[in-house]
């Protein structure tokens, strides 16, 4: 669980609540044991992924770097006025940034390596990480603990059709996603 966070957290887009998930049911007994191990892994990723932004961003003397140059002039819509919209949002709410994206369904990693980028407070940001994750991870153990059995029947009783169902909702969200 660990190995996963801190990867998911930093570099790697990896299914980490679902992975969470899967560790928790097969052995609720360890929920919150996977739930400490996945917000020190985050919290660790978090700060790898800071590091990554913070020296691959800018260079020493305060430009962008070459990959910098190379993600404003290839990604459709950024640009570097969105880039300074985005690090004056940064600048005036880092902290509640930080901590509602750990409960939005976006890999963290962006947020880690955006506040390199941005050059926010380590400290605060270090803070805001661990309060936030820990929360999440807490919160999503108690509820697979509390709820988990049911959860658990259901999945085994009614797992192909239950695959079918996901499958064609994401499918359809897929096609929603390319024709809008």
């Amino acid at each position: 669980m660990f190995i996963c966070a801190f990867a998911d957290a930093s570099f790697l887009p990896l299914p980490t609540p679902m992975f969470f998930l899967a560790l928790v049911l097969l052995n609720t007994s360890k929920a919150y044991k996977y739930a400490l191990f996945g917000t020190f892994g985050t919290l660790l990723g978090a700060v790898a992924g800071y590091s990554i932004g913070h020296f691959a961003w800018l260079n020493s003397s305060g430009e962008f770097t070459r990959l910098a140059q190379f993600l404003i002039n290839n990604i459709p819509g950024f640009s570097e006025i969105v880039y300074n919209q985005i690090q004056n949002q940064f600048a005036k709410w880092d902290f509640w940034i930080l901590f509602i994206a750990a409960f939005i369904p976006v890999p963290y990693k962006i947020f880690s390596i955006s506040s390199g980028v941005f050059d926010i407070n380590i400290f605060m940001f270090c803070i805001a990480t661990l309060i936030s994750q820990g929360i999440r991870y807490y919160l999503f153990a108690m509820l697979i603990v509390k709820l988990g059995p049911e959860v658990k029947k259901l999945l085994e009783f009614k797992l192909k059709p239950i695959a079918i169902i996901t499958t064609v909702c994401l499918a359809i969200i897929v096609v929603v996603v390319k024709v809008f």
